[in-house]
This record gives C-alpha cells, sequence and structure tokens, in this order.
C-alpha cells in the first residue's frame, strides 16, 4: 500500500522524521482490535514512523503480533486464561484498575477485558507495587 507523498507531506517528513504515523493503519488496527486508538498510535508510532515501505512493513508485523498476542477478543477469554496457568505470567494490553486490598496487604487488579471471570481479580506482582 503505497502513498504518494506531495509538496507539503515531503516538508512534514522533513520536518518531523520519525514521528509521522499513517492514519490509515491506525483506523484499521483499531478497529481490529480492542484496545484504545492511542494505544494503537503508540505501537505505530514506534515501530511505524517512516515513509519507507520496507520498514512500515516490518514494523507492522511487530505491531501485529504485540495485538494478537495481548490483547483479548471477545471469546478468547478462556484461551488467556489457559495461557496465565502454563505460562505463569502474561502480558495483556487492556484497562486496568488498581486497589490496595488492605486486609491481606497487597494490590488487586481488576482487567476490564476479563471482567466477566472471576480470573479478573488479579494480585500485582511485587515489582508493580
Amino acid at each position: 500500500m503505497s502513498l504518494e507523498l506531495d509538496a507539503l507531506d515531503r516538508l512534514a517528513e522533513s520536518a518531523y522524521d520519525g514521528y509521522l504515523v499513517r492514519k490509515d493503519l491506525v483506523r484499521k488496527y483499531s478497529r481490529q482490535y480492542p484496545v484504545p486508538t492511542y494505544v494503537v498510535e503508540f505501537l505505530l508510532g514506534r515501530y511505524c514512523a517512516s515513509t519507507d515501505e520496507q520498514e512500515i512493513n516490518e514494523g507492522l508485523a511487530i505491531v501485529e503480533k504485540q495485538l494478537q498476542d495481548r490483547t483479548v477478543r471477545t471469546g478468547e477469554e478462556e484461551l488467556f486464561k489457559a495461557r496465565a496457568k502454563e505460562q505463569g505470567a502474561i502480558r495483556l494490553i487492556d484497562i486496568v484498575k488498581a486497589r490496595l486490598d488492605t486486609k491481606n496487604d497487597c494490590y488487586i487488579a481488576e482487567l476490564a477485558a476479563l471482567a466477566a471471570f472471576f480470573f479478573s481479580r488479579l494480585t500485582l506482582a511485587q515489582r508493580f507495587c
């Protein structure tokens, strides 16, 4: 998917090299995965902030892999629970609410994507406290 840059686009590219994110890619991935738009913009800005088509394609592979591995789609809740049990720890991109449990002296996290399951209440690892 190649885009032709006009004079204004080339001027912006030279002034903001490494900071340009293609909005068509943002729309594609924010609709495809259950994450806020700013998350997709961050990942694309980190791995695809270029006008070179080869660099963009390499970055898209990384972004897509991270979104596939770290987002919970509807119906995949049990898959993430099984993966967490097998691996011991997993990384998710999700909205997290944390609260202090003073009785047990630990933080409890609630994940929005897993809210309907008992698994949604997790004790945060010590390194996050």
